[in-house]
């Protein structure tokens, strides 16, 4: 289980997070627990760890896996024209055309392609 019990007459709680503080848990875990607990019977318990369980999933999915067709590229205020272009737009769509241009940039001027290339690199 996730959550923690607290244990009046032993006067302690009981579960994963005990003794200096609670475990980091991962997404697999948490989509482990939403699969037991959908075998069971319904019930207000049930349900309502069951929305707290599927907000967390859907927050944790969000930073791991951006939603498609949604607008991940923002142009900040006085952004540049590529950036005025490409805010609202789709960021698999945008880097399609991204991609396609930068074949272009690799054959014509090889080290500026480098010098993109390296620089999306020192991102992550």
């Amino acid at each position: 289980m996730l959550w923690r019990q607290f244990r009046p007459r032993e006067g302690r709680w009981d579960g994963p997070c005990v003794s200096g503080g609670c475990a980091v848990i991962d997404l697999e875990t948490i989509e482990r627990e939403i699969s037991e607990l959908e075998a069971r019977q319904p019930s207000y318990k049930v349900c309502e760890r069951l929305s707290w369980l599927y907000t967390v999933c859907d927050h944790l999915k969000a930073k791991v896996y951006p939603p498609e067709g949604k607008a991940e590229l923002r142009a900040s205020t006085g952004g540049s024209d590529f950036l005025d272009a490409v805010n609202g737009k789709p960021y698999k769509d945008v880097l399609k055309v991204v991609d396609e241009h930068l074949e272009t940039i690799r054959l014509m001027y090889p080290k500026t392609f480098s010098a993109i290339i390296a620089r999306i690199n020192e991102l992550g």
